[in-house]
């Protein structure tokens, strides 16, 4: 990523004089060269836009004025030929374009001062949420910025957050020096991608867990100027979530721009998105010791998975309704919910077949709408030798092999989806407990049936589970 490219800006101050030099007497306190107009000449390099329809992951943020921008340039103006207190007045543009004036028209008449700091920003349409505070005792400013987490993720929104500043000062004739202006802000530009990807993507939430440095999502920061134009300090208030709504997809793929702030940065992002076919995606990314700098842009493609539902309901064993429901107390084969579920020595063979943890994979609670990851492969019958005779190897406690099996047509997955027990505790996302359709036989362990239990470091067939238990179901395929 190469560093942004700062926008020169070659400013010149015209100072209109509401009367000509001849009208000026001998002596010389009669002499006033206060206007009740400033004018500030800006032109910008060739070629460039200004963030509505441009942001470039190479070049940086690309800028130029249109008419409807303008100025705050802050300034110990002199009125009537009294200089005065730092104070903000709004130069207006008067055209659009790469060259164009920027002019102050107001009531009084100022002119500049000579030999004292001027501070200009672009004015940006965030209402009640830029505000400027000029200290006297050392002519540095603070600016603050809030209401960052409100963008709603498009190109165009960026302008709207796009901080650029400039500190210059005013020579011995009045005439401001030249002045660059500078990006304060730089943007993250996600290009979220998924084949199936049609229409829009309905939401798209991005969750932020920072290890260091400070979270991609702001909310607000505060960043203080020396009157030689340094960023001295600067705070950012930190945001864990933003989320966006209606991004256009095209050819599979979405972008999403968010104006930030420079800093250096590790943490885990979480990106969620539905569509308008109410189909949901997920990723989850590591970012680890990246610079974000003033005014680039750092791009990420991220391809985004389609999320699996699960409808996690839980049973005592064999009972005839959801937990609650009271377990069976028949000691033979289970005939009611759990009828379907493995036997004893299915779920031997399946363990024996190989077992994959996979904590990457995205699933979701149909109840809680909850997304999750963590859950085992297990391969189909049709694929394990021996199977349907009763043959095929048996397996006992197992180690998974961490990650997602090669061909995935051959197994499917069970997602870790917990458990009721009783103290009401549901450990999803890292344990699963499966019925089997076994009951333990013997009089020590009336109230006790076989099962499935997996987590992340250990696979088995469990035989102590109590009955009242509240367990998800599966079945033989």
């Amino acid at each position: 990523m190469r560093n942004h490219v700062l926008i020169l800006f070659s400013l010149a101050a015209c100072l209109l004089s509401s009367c000509s030099e001849s009208d000026y007497g001998s002596d010389p306190v009669t002499k006033d060269t206060s206007s009740k107009s400033m004018s500030i000449n800006v032109s910008l390099p060739s070629g460039t836009k200004r963030v509505t329809e441009t942001a470039d992951a190479i070049k940086g943020l690309i800028t130029t004025w249109e008419s409807t921008d303008a100025l705050q340039v802050f300034h110990k103006y002199t009125n009537n030929g009294t200089a005065g207190t730092m104070q903000g007045f709004t130069f207006a543009s008067t055209a659009a374009g790469t060259s164009t004036t920027f002019a102050y028209s107001g009531a009084s008449e100022y002119s500049f001062t000579p030999g004292n700091p001027l501070y200009a920003f672009n004015a940006l349409p965030i209402a009640g949420n830029y505000t400027q505070t000029y200290n006297s005792s050392n002519d540095n400013f603070t600016l603050s910025l809030n209401g960052y987490d409100s963008q709603n993720g498009t190109v165009a929104n960026l302008r709207s957050y796009d901080v650029m500043y400039s500190v210059s000062s005013v020579g011995g004739d009045g005439t401001p020096a030249a002045v660059t202006m500078n990006h304060l802000t730089s943007v993250l530009r996600f290009d979220l991608s998924n084949v199936a990807f049609t229409g829009t993507l309905t939401s798209v939430n991005f969750a932020y867990t920072a290890s260091s440095g400070s979270s991609l999502l702001p909310a607000s920061g505060s960043f203080t100027l020396s009157n030689t134009g340094t960023v001295t300090t600067g705070t950012l208030t930190d945001a864990t979530s933003w989320t966006v709504s209606n991004v256009a997809t095209s050819s599979g793929t979405a972008p999403v721009y968010l104006m930030t702030f420079p800093d250096q940065r590790s943490g885990t992002l979480t990106i969620t998105a539905t569509d308008s076919n109410g189909n949901d995606y997920y990723r989850k990314i590591t970012l680890s010791d990246f610079s974000l700098t003033s005014g680039s842009i750092k791009a990420y493609k991220v391809t985004l998975n389609p999320i699996t539902t699960y409808s996690l309901k839980y049973y005592q064993w064999d009972a005839t309704g959801e937990y609650p429901a009271a377990y069976s107390t028949s000691k033979s084969a289970a005939v009611n919910s759990c009828k379907d579920c493995p036997t004893y020595d299915q779920i031997e063979m399946y363990i024996g077949a190989g077992v994959y943890w996979d904590s990457t994979t995205p699933w979701k609670d149909a109840s809680s709408g909850t997304v999750y990851t963590g859950g085992i492969w297990l391969k189909k019958k049709a694929y394990i030798s021996g199977f349907d005779a009763g043959t095929a190897t048996k397996g006992g406690p197992v180690i998974p092999t961490e990650g997602v099996p090669t061909d995935t047509s051959e197994y499917f997955f069970l997602p870790a989806g917990g458990g009721t027990f009783f103290d009401g505790a549901v450990s999803v996302g890292s344990c699963g407990y499966y019925w089997s359709s076994a009951p333990v036989s013997g009089i020590d362990y009336t109230d006790y049936a076989y099962s499935l239990e997996f987590f992340r470091d250990n696979v088995y067939l469990y035989g102590n589970d109590n009955c009242v238990a509240g367990l998800c179901l599966w079945r033989v395929q």
